[in-house]
């Protein structure tokens, strides 16, 4: 069995984390565990197949197959190595805003709601339930775990399917991102705008333009908590918000103290 390598290491300083890792005057904070990150294409022969497979820090994100002879997994495995390297040494990267997704039979990686990377997955796992998100999913996290932000749980994944059905079935937009806030104490009690009383113990929701009875789930980019509320109320009246969110969600979401998080939110149902 014959192996090749070709390695794309990048460039980041290794110190205690949390860090703070500095390039041509710039700074910005990340954590790191054990390892500069390390991006690796690995090409080798089993039998009458190539084998091409891309890791970062030895933990392994995706295997290509074809025949031998035909380079077509070495070359696929190339090009992801090196999509990876572009994003992970852009000084401006942080792991905290990537989000697994898909584009067809395609795995794509998303940064701030936009395409970053996509990749062919069809007959890149072993796993005979691998899909196209899945994939996607398992790299996303594997990287979030290299740079020490929190991985996204298995329930993203029948979330994101969910969220795509609701887009087919009837247009409405599955997801956006942004700020949300939360609000309680003096609003307890008052009239919400669809005439129900707010209850600022209950899971709802303030939202511009959804209607009311809409079912969203809504993560916390940066700890990767979720909730499921329901819109029953107008709002939030700050530019820069895109949700605002009760006392009891924003409790499920460890955002009481800070106040404001940025978050991922997906339609998952209505009234």
């Amino acid at each position: 069995m014959k192996r090749s390598k070709i390695r794309y290491v990048l460039n980041v300083a290794l110190v205690l984390a949390p860090v703070m890792c500095l390039s041509q005057g710039h700074a910005r904070a990340t954590t790191i565990q054990g390892l500069s990150p390390e991006v690796q294409s690995t090409v080798w022969q089993e039998e009458s197949q190539e084998l091409a497979s891309v890791s970062l820090n030895g933990k392994e994100l995706i295997t290509f197959r074809c025949e031998a002879g035909n380079g077509s997994a070495s070359t696929k495995a190339d090009e992801l190595a090196g999509k990876l390297q572009d994003l992970l040494e852009d000084k401006k990267f942080d792991a905290n805003t990537i989000l697994p997704a898909k584009s067809g039979a395609l795995s794509t990686v998303q940064r701030d709601g936009n395409t970053v990377i996509s990749f062919d997955s069809g007959s890149t796992s072993s796993d005979e339930d691998s899909t196209a998100l899945v994939t996607s999913w398992k790299v996303v996290n594997v990287i979030r775990t290299a740079f020490g932000v929190p991985l996204l749980p298995s329930s993203y994944l029948k979330l994101v399917d969910q969220a795509e059905q609701k887009v087919a079935a009837d247009g409405v937009n599955g997801t956006f991102s942004g700020q949300a806030s939360w609000y309680g104490g003096q609003f307890h009690g008052r009239k919400t705008s669809d005439g129900h009383r707010y209850d600022q113990e209950k899971m709802t929701a303030a939202h511009r333009s959804l209607p009311f009875g809409t079912k969203l789930l809504v993560m916390n980019r940066k700890t990767g908590t979720s909730c499921i509320v329901e819109v029953n109320d107008r709002g939030p009246f700050v530019a820069d918000r895109v949700i605002d969110l009760s006392r009891a969600a924003a409790r499920q979401l460890n955002m009481l103290s800070s106040g404001v998080a940025l978050v991922d939110c997906l339609v998952i149902g209505g009234q």
